[in-house]
Protein backbone atom coordinates (compact mmCIF):
# COMPACT_ATOMS: atom_id res chain seq x y z
CA UNK A 1 0.00 0.00 0.00
CA UNK A 2 1.47 3.26 -0.83
CA UNK A 3 1.83 5.63 1.80
CA UNK A 4 0.44 9.50 0.81
CA UNK A 5 2.61 12.38 2.45
CA UNK A 6 0.41 15.40 2.36
CA UNK A 7 1.53 18.52 3.60
CA UNK A 8 -0.66 22.06 3.93
CA UNK A 9 0.13 25.33 4.60
CA UNK A 10 -0.53 26.35 8.27
CA UNK A 11 -1.74 30.07 7.95
CA UNK A 12 -1.26 30.34 11.79
CA UNK A 13 2.51 29.30 11.86
CA UNK A 14 3.51 31.92 9.55
CA UNK A 15 1.44 34.98 10.01
CA UNK A 16 4.30 36.29 12.16
CA UNK A 17 6.46 36.56 9.63
CA UNK A 18 4.26 37.73 6.50
CA UNK A 19 3.93 41.47 7.22
CA UNK A 20 7.95 41.93 6.13
CA UNK A 21 7.56 40.06 3.30
CA UNK A 22 4.41 42.13 2.00
CA UNK A 23 6.13 45.37 2.52
CA UNK A 24 10.09 43.90 1.41
CA UNK A 25 10.93 42.98 -2.40
CA UNK A 26 9.55 39.49 -2.16
CA UNK A 27 12.99 38.07 -3.31
CA UNK A 28 13.24 35.71 -0.06
CA UNK A 29 11.31 32.74 0.74
CA UNK A 30 8.01 33.13 2.52
CA UNK A 31 7.90 29.70 3.52
CA UNK A 32 10.02 26.29 2.42
CA UNK A 33 8.74 22.38 2.58
CA UNK A 34 11.23 19.87 1.87
CA UNK A 35 10.53 16.47 0.77
CA UNK A 36 12.82 13.88 1.46
CA UNK A 37 13.82 10.99 -1.06
CA UNK A 38 11.07 8.58 0.62
CA UNK A 39 8.52 11.37 0.70
CA UNK A 40 9.07 12.03 -3.74
CA UNK A 41 10.30 8.38 -4.88
CA UNK A 42 7.02 7.83 -6.19
CA UNK A 43 6.51 10.85 -7.82
CA UNK A 44 6.67 11.39 -11.48
CA UNK A 45 4.74 14.83 -11.91
CA UNK A 46 4.95 18.33 -11.14
CA UNK A 47 1.47 19.84 -10.80
CA UNK A 48 1.21 23.92 -10.28
CA UNK A 49 -1.64 26.73 -10.58
CA UNK A 50 -1.20 29.82 -10.15
CA UNK A 51 -2.50 33.49 -10.72
CA UNK A 52 -0.82 36.44 -10.87
CA UNK A 53 2.87 35.10 -10.37
CA UNK A 54 6.03 33.29 -11.92
CA UNK A 55 6.80 29.45 -11.62
CA UNK A 56 10.63 28.41 -11.75
CA UNK A 57 11.06 24.22 -11.92
CA UNK A 58 14.65 23.26 -11.78
CA UNK A 59 16.28 19.89 -11.84
CA UNK A 60 19.09 18.75 -9.59
CA UNK A 61 21.12 15.39 -8.72
CA UNK A 62 19.75 15.50 -5.26
CA UNK A 63 17.06 13.01 -4.59
CA UNK A 64 14.26 15.08 -2.52
CA UNK A 65 12.06 17.81 -3.44
CA UNK A 66 12.35 21.44 -1.92
CA UNK A 67 8.95 24.01 -2.88
CA UNK A 68 9.83 27.49 -2.01
CA UNK A 69 7.13 29.73 -1.96
CA UNK A 70 7.65 33.54 -2.38
CA UNK A 71 4.96 36.15 -1.34
CA UNK A 72 4.65 40.28 -2.40
CA UNK A 73 2.07 42.71 -2.85
CA UNK A 74 0.74 42.90 -6.47
CA UNK A 75 0.74 46.23 -7.94
CA UNK A 76 1.04 50.31 -6.67
CA UNK A 77 -2.30 50.21 -5.43
CA UNK A 78 -2.44 47.00 -3.37
CA UNK A 79 -4.17 47.71 -0.07
CA UNK A 80 -1.43 46.27 1.26
CA UNK A 81 0.62 48.73 0.82
CA UNK A 82 -1.66 51.26 1.59
CA UNK A 83 -1.46 50.93 5.23
CA UNK A 84 0.25 48.25 8.08
CA UNK A 85 -1.90 45.12 8.30
CA UNK A 86 -2.06 43.60 12.01
CA UNK A 87 -0.91 39.58 11.70
CA UNK A 88 -4.79 38.84 12.87
CA UNK A 89 -6.35 41.11 9.62
CA UNK A 90 -3.34 39.09 7.51
CA UNK A 91 -4.05 35.57 8.57
CA UNK A 92 -8.17 36.49 7.97
CA UNK A 93 -7.44 37.72 4.50
CA UNK A 94 -5.39 34.71 3.60
CA UNK A 95 -8.07 32.22 4.90
CA UNK A 96 -10.68 33.69 3.74
CA UNK A 97 -9.48 35.08 0.18
CA UNK A 98 -6.69 32.48 -1.38
CA UNK A 99 -6.33 28.60 -1.79
CA UNK A 100 -2.85 27.76 -0.90
CA UNK A 101 -2.04 24.18 -1.26
CA UNK A 102 1.85 22.01 -1.05
CA UNK A 103 1.64 18.26 -1.26
CA UNK A 104 2.95 15.15 -2.36
CA UNK A 105 0.06 12.50 -2.96
CA UNK A 106 0.91 9.66 -4.77
CA UNK A 107 2.47 9.81 -7.87
CA UNK A 108 2.38 13.82 -8.14
CA UNK A 109 3.55 16.99 -6.37
CA UNK A 110 0.91 19.53 -6.32
CA UNK A 111 1.23 23.23 -5.82
CA UNK A 112 -1.93 25.47 -6.16
CA UNK A 113 -2.33 28.78 -5.07
CA UNK A 114 -4.92 31.44 -6.60
CA UNK A 115 -7.40 33.27 -5.15
CA UNK A 116 -11.19 32.86 -4.18
CA UNK A 117 -13.11 34.99 -5.74
CA UNK A 118 -11.53 37.36 -8.86
CA UNK A 119 -11.19 40.03 -6.86
CA UNK A 120 -9.20 39.06 -4.53
CA UNK A 121 -5.79 39.80 -5.96
CA UNK A 122 -3.58 41.42 -3.83
CA UNK A 123 -0.65 39.43 -3.71
CA UNK A 124 1.53 37.80 -5.80
CA UNK A 125 2.21 33.96 -4.68
CA UNK A 126 4.82 32.36 -6.71
CA UNK A 127 7.07 28.97 -6.62
CA UNK A 128 10.24 27.90 -6.94
CA UNK A 129 10.47 24.22 -7.28
CA UNK A 130 13.22 22.04 -7.20
CA UNK A 131 13.26 18.15 -7.99
CA UNK A 132 15.51 15.26 -9.47
CA UNK A 133 16.26 15.95 -13.09
CA UNK A 134 14.12 13.09 -14.33
CA UNK A 135 10.37 14.80 -13.84
CA UNK A 136 7.51 16.11 -15.52
CA UNK A 137 5.48 19.00 -15.19
CA UNK A 138 2.50 20.00 -15.88
CA UNK A 139 2.81 23.99 -14.86
CA UNK A 140 0.17 26.89 -15.46
CA UNK A 141 -0.10 30.65 -14.63
CA UNK A 142 -1.98 33.41 -15.60
CA UNK A 143 -0.19 36.75 -15.75
CA UNK A 144 3.33 35.43 -14.88
CA UNK A 145 6.43 33.83 -16.64
CA UNK A 146 7.19 29.83 -16.33
CA UNK A 147 11.06 28.89 -16.19
CA UNK A 148 12.27 25.36 -16.41
CA UNK A 149 15.66 23.92 -16.52
CA UNK A 150 18.19 21.00 -16.09
CA UNK A 151 15.11 19.06 -16.64
CA UNK A 152 14.17 15.46 -18.93
CA UNK A 153 10.64 14.38 -19.80
CA UNK A 154 7.51 15.52 -20.52
CA UNK A 155 6.89 18.93 -19.88
CA UNK A 156 4.04 20.73 -20.40
CA UNK A 157 3.81 24.78 -20.08
CA UNK A 158 0.68 26.96 -20.37
CA UNK A 159 1.01 30.74 -19.30
CA UNK A 160 -1.69 33.63 -20.47
CA UNK A 161 0.39 37.49 -20.36
CA UNK A 162 3.68 35.81 -19.35
CA UNK A 163 6.75 34.23 -20.50
CA UNK A 164 8.42 30.96 -20.95
CA UNK A 165 12.00 29.89 -20.97
CA UNK A 166 13.42 26.82 -21.27
CA UNK A 167 17.35 25.69 -20.37
CA UNK A 168 19.10 22.51 -20.76
CA UNK A 169 15.65 20.42 -21.13
CA UNK A 170 15.59 16.87 -22.59
CA UNK A 171 12.13 14.88 -23.89
CA UNK A 172 8.57 16.34 -25.31
CA UNK A 173 8.79 20.08 -24.40
CA UNK A 174 5.30 21.65 -25.29
CA UNK A 175 4.45 25.02 -24.42
CA UNK A 176 1.89 27.75 -25.10
CA UNK A 177 1.72 31.51 -24.07
CA UNK A 178 -0.61 34.29 -24.88
CA UNK A 179 1.13 37.40 -24.60
CA UNK A 180 4.62 36.59 -24.11
CA UNK A 181 8.22 35.82 -25.46
CA UNK A 182 9.44 32.12 -25.91
CA UNK A 183 13.23 31.74 -25.16
CA UNK A 184 14.51 28.04 -25.22
CA UNK A 185 18.02 27.16 -24.92
CA UNK A 186 20.55 24.07 -24.98
CA UNK A 187 17.34 21.76 -25.43
CA UNK A 188 16.67 18.89 -27.61
CA UNK A 189 14.37 15.92 -28.70
CA UNK A 190 10.66 16.83 -29.29
CA UNK A 191 10.12 20.85 -28.77
CA UNK A 192 6.72 22.55 -29.82
CA UNK A 193 6.55 26.05 -28.26
CA UNK A 194 3.74 28.98 -29.98
CA UNK A 195 3.49 32.50 -28.85
CA UNK A 196 0.15 34.93 -29.85
CA UNK A 197 2.23 38.42 -29.85
CA UNK A 198 5.51 37.02 -28.14
CA UNK A 199 9.00 36.87 -29.86
CA UNK A 200 11.18 33.22 -30.12
CA UNK A 201 14.70 32.79 -29.76
CA UNK A 202 15.68 29.43 -29.58
CA UNK A 203 20.18 28.29 -29.56
CA UNK A 204 21.36 25.66 -29.55
CA UNK A 205 19.03 23.08 -29.76
CA UNK A 206 18.75 19.69 -31.31
CA UNK A 207 15.77 17.47 -32.54
CA UNK A 208 12.67 18.00 -34.07
CA UNK A 209 11.43 21.81 -33.23
CA UNK A 210 8.30 23.47 -34.03
CA UNK A 211 8.04 27.06 -32.97
CA UNK A 212 5.23 29.63 -33.60
CA UNK A 213 4.05 33.14 -33.52
CA UNK A 214 1.31 34.85 -34.74
CA UNK A 215 2.87 38.59 -33.83
CA UNK A 216 6.73 38.61 -33.27
CA UNK A 217 10.33 37.54 -34.68
CA UNK A 218 11.80 34.14 -34.31
CA UNK A 219 15.45 33.90 -33.90
CA UNK A 220 17.47 30.78 -34.76
CA UNK A 221 21.13 30.28 -33.86
CA UNK A 222 23.00 26.89 -34.23
CA UNK A 223 20.33 24.67 -34.15
CA UNK A 224 20.17 21.26 -35.26
CA UNK A 225 17.26 18.30 -36.91
CA UNK A 226 13.93 18.82 -38.37
CA UNK A 227 13.30 22.59 -37.81
CA UNK A 228 10.11 24.53 -38.34
CA UNK A 229 10.15 28.21 -37.91
CA UNK A 230 6.54 30.06 -38.93
CA UNK A 231 5.73 33.46 -37.65
CA UNK A 232 2.52 35.23 -39.12
CA UNK A 233 3.17 39.04 -38.82
CA UNK A 234 7.19 39.25 -38.22
CA UNK A 235 10.21 37.50 -39.68
CA UNK A 236 12.29 34.52 -38.89
CA UNK A 237 16.03 35.25 -38.17
CA UNK A 238 18.55 32.41 -38.68
CA UNK A 239 22.14 32.98 -37.63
Amino acid sequence: MNRIFVLFISISLITNVFTAFVHAQGNEPFTTYTFSDIAISSVNLVEVTTLNSSLTLTGSAESQAVVELYVSANGNGSIFRRRNWSNEEIKRYLEENYTIEVKVDSEKLLAVAKPKTNGSQSLSISFKITVPSQMNSNLRTTNGRIQISNLSGSQNLQAVNGSLKVDNVSGKISGRTTNGSINVLDSNDEIDLRSTNGSITVKNCNGIIELRTTNGRITETDCDGKINLSTTNGRVVRR
